[in-house]
């Protein structure tokens, strides 16, 4: 006759070789004699006595012959074993996970609609993970996922995890973007279209930009910054065939915005595929050739280089003359005087009525 050993579910793992040890003990078998009457080296009964071994199928159904304990006995025992043991890792990982918490602005990013938790910390921790996709809330965890790096100087004065959270942010977005596979002559075709665009406000730049680089193979995306996060913008390859462009709006002055798209461009276009490259914070120095030439890149297609020459050297700059050479060009005003501010042609505060801000309508789900 069948008998069956009622259960007790417990956090405590006991071993189904606690409990087959004790059924043989009980009737007076020997550990030999059991692998004698199972079919099996006496080793292996002793390793799932020790807990080294696990009950597999077979045994079960051969103890369940062997002991009249039936094989579901063996088998559910041996996986609430091996859940148990698990349940207990999933909580020793947890708790050495709570900690990473104060390293995110998660208050902000649950304002924003990013994650969805409860107040408790194991809650946001679940939320967090889930939202970066990493087992381990160690902000190099994702870093090291991504590929990017940053030097110990442009980390002091940002949040690892709030850059973290403000790529992933800016990934997941570019998951949902339908782009063709990439073309580089259709994306220097879309950045002459888009280089026309600086005077248009906002809600009509921001719409035919995705639309454009979406049909050259490029996934671009405005990303709100979060507190610390440090980055005006990155560049990466999500798969060999479709870039990502993301940037914030750290800075608000639109003629950084227009520079910093264009220096993004030309990391897509002329630098090494896979490489995340994130720009604004202190650089690194064996990437400094790449950043200069990402600046010229953006100098130049914004202000052809020999009109620049025969402007700066020619009048005197006034509102005037700076809109007068801004529509020769076909650039806004603004980006005109942004490059005449950061040669050090004028003052920061000379011509400032002719600079543009770019503000977020509204801050929340962006």
């Amino acid at each position: 006759m069948k008998t069956e050993i009622s259960r007790v579910y417990s956090d405590l793992p006991i071993p189904p070789g606690e409990v087959l040890e004790e059924e043989i003990e009980a009737r007076g078998m020997t550990q030999k004699e059991l692998a004698a009457r199972l079919g099996k080296p006496a080793q292996a009964v002793n390793e799932i006595i020790k807990g080294k071994k696990a009950i597999t199928p077979d045994t079960a159904i051969g103890l369940g012959k062997v002991l009249g304990i039936s094989p579901h006995f063996w088998s559910t025992l041996e996986a609430d074993y091996r859940m148990t043991l698990a349940r207990n890792r999933e909580r020793e990982a947890i708790a050495a996970n709570v900690q990473w918490l104060d390293e995110y602005p998660i208050r902000e990013m649950i304002r924003r609609g990013w994650i969805q938790a409860g107040r408790d910390k194991e809650s946001k921790l679940e939320a967090l993970l889930s939202f970066l996709g990493v087992a381990d809330a160690k902000p190099q965890v994702y870093q090291e996922a991504v590929g990017f790096r940053i030097t110990e100087a442009g980390q002091q004065n940002i949040s690892m995890g709030a850059l973290a959270a403000w790529l992933r942010k800016g990934e997941l977005e570019a998951e949902e973007v339908q782009t063709a596979a990439y073309d580089e002559d259709a994306f220097r075709q879309a950045l002459v279209a888009i280089r026309s665009m600086t005077e248009d406000p906002p809600e009509e730049f921001d719409p035919a930009m995705r639309a454009l680089c979406a049909g050259a193979g490029v996934a671009f995306c405005v990303v709100q910054e979060l507190p610390k996060s440090g980055a005006n913008g990155a560049t990466r390859w999500l798969t060999p065939q479709k870039a990502l462009i993301q940037m914030s709006l750290r800075n608000k002055w639109a003629d950084i915005f227009w520079f910093s798209f264009f220096h993004e461009a030309c990391h897509v276009l002329m630098h090494r595929r896979r490489q995340v490259v994130i720009d604004g914070l202190d650089g690194d120095a064996d990437m400094a050739a790449m950043e200069e030439e990402a600046d010229r890149f953006a100098r130049d297609r914004l202000i052809p280089p020999r009109e620049w020459g025969e402007f700066r050297s020619g009048v005197t700059f006034n509102p005037g003359s700076v809109k007068a050479f801004a529509r020769s060009v076909n650039v806004a005003p603004f980006v005109v005087v942004g490059r005449l501010q950061k040669e050090k042609l004028i003052s920061y505060r000379q011509l400032s009525s002719l600079k543009r801000r770019y503000e977020w309508v509204a801050d929340s789900h962006s």
